[in-house]
């Protein structure tokens, strides 16, 4: 069997749809006879890799100039790809023109069409017109985007949703053949570490030996609210004057607003992407809690991460994330930066108390790659 994941929410700089997309293809691979043929933007047409698992980028400018992501414009030669190689299944990772290309091919072609929803686009939608129109827009935004997700869905085998949260809103349109999936995370890499390792990993990073160290790790960008992170920053260091310090690690569109931030606030760094996964582990072990202030995430995937390592995170509540998380006592009610550094200084008040190991073993027993994929697999093969 061949098998075709294409998506254009696909960056070199990583993300939670390259890591889920880079750990699928290990497992197709290594685990399963079948093949993989991956589809993704760059910036011309070029097949980067052959044999059982071909990668293809398709021609595609660039979303904005600081973004990382580009669209795929290049419809005839996805369409050429596709009739040459005549995949058995298609997955598209986003719901935009080039999902639609595809499952009209899949559709003429006898092949199965699936749908991974890694990200909620109406959420990107309402941010737009909440801003231009007002709140007066959303509900008729709302039907709009639940008719075309319909729409695409419906003709299709299925579609694969991370959390049972997004489930429930995507049923509420009357999208079909929704499948519950949730993500995973490559547990040898990222996991606890001694007391003694904690601090080597701290001398090696140059991070503080005694402070606590609140880590974000993701893009600088407005739909990860990094303005509501750096807002927090600021209620934080008014609340909770002890000895902390704030880490960013990563990279976006809003890099020279967080840069200029951390000029003027010693307590908050930032260091650059990390593309090694084994590089990026050694921050979630060396800090003491992880800051999500995303109010738009369809999983979370970095929570995954820093569990994994015995590291306790804070989030919103009320959302997807819910699902992937052992303890969310402490996490912020209202949406807003004021209760997100509220959150995170409770939070703080209790570390001593989070014992590592409950994190770890919890991630371990419910969300490993190779769990995600054999339930994959089963319905591929259905």
């Amino acid at each position: 069997m061949k098998i075709c994941d294409l998506t254009q929410i696909h960056s070199p700089l990583g993300g939670g749809v390259k890591s889920y997309l880079q750990a699928k293809r290990r497992y197709i691979l290594e685990q399963t006879p079948h093949e993989h043929l991956m589809i993704v933007p760059g910036a011309r047409t070029e097949q980067v890799e052959a044999g059982r698992g071909q990668i293809w980028k398709v021609r595609g400018p660039l979303v904005n100039r600081t973004s990382r992501y580009r669209w795929m414009l290049d419809l005839p030669t996805l369409l050429t790809i596709l009739y040459e190689e005549r995949p058995d299944i298609v997955e598209a990772g986003d719901p935009y023109h080039a999902a639609m290309v595809a499952r009209n091919w899949a559709n003429r072609r006898g092949s199965k069409f699936y749908m991974f929803y890694h990200s909620h686009f109406p959420d990107a939608l309402l941010r737009t017109v909440l801003k231009f129109l007002g709140p007066w827009a959303r509900s008729v935004t709302e039907q709009l985007a639940g008719d075309y997700l319909r729409h695409l869905a419906l003709s299709g085998n299925g579609v694969f949703v991370g959390s049972r949260h997004l489930i429930r809103i995507l049923g509420g349109w009357g999208v079909p053949r929704l499948i519950h999936l949730p993500l995973g995370v490559d547990t040898k890499t990222f996991q606890p570490v001694s007391a003694d390792k904690k601090r080597e990993l701290r001398k090696k990073l140059g991070l503080p030996i005694e402070s606590r160290v609140l880590l974000y790790v993701g893009r600088f960008s407005p739909d990860k609210d990094t303005a509501l992170l750096l807002r927090a920053w600021n209620s934080l260091e008014q609340r909770e004057p002890s000895d902390w310090i704030g880490v960013m690690v990563g990279d976006g569109q809003m890099k020279q607003e967080v840069d200029d931030y951390s000029r003027h606030h010693p307590r908050i760094r930032t260091t650059p992407f990390l593309q090694d996964p084994s590089a990026l582990a050694e921050w979630y072990q060396a800090a003491d809690l992880l800051l999500h202030p995303g109010r738009w995430e369809t999983f979370g995937l970095v929570l995954l991460e820093a569990q994994a390592c015995g590291l306790p995170v804070i989030a919103f509540r009320g959302g997807a994330m819910d699902e992937q998380s052992l303890d969310v006592a402490d996490w912020a009610t209202e949406r807003n930066s004021d209760a997100f550094a509220a959150a995170v200084q409770r939070k703080m008040l209790r570390l001593r108390e989070t014992d590592p190991g409950p994190l770890s073993a919890y991630i371990n027993q419910n969300f490993s790659w190779d769990k995600t994929f054999a339930r994959q697999m089963a319905e591929y093969e259905s």
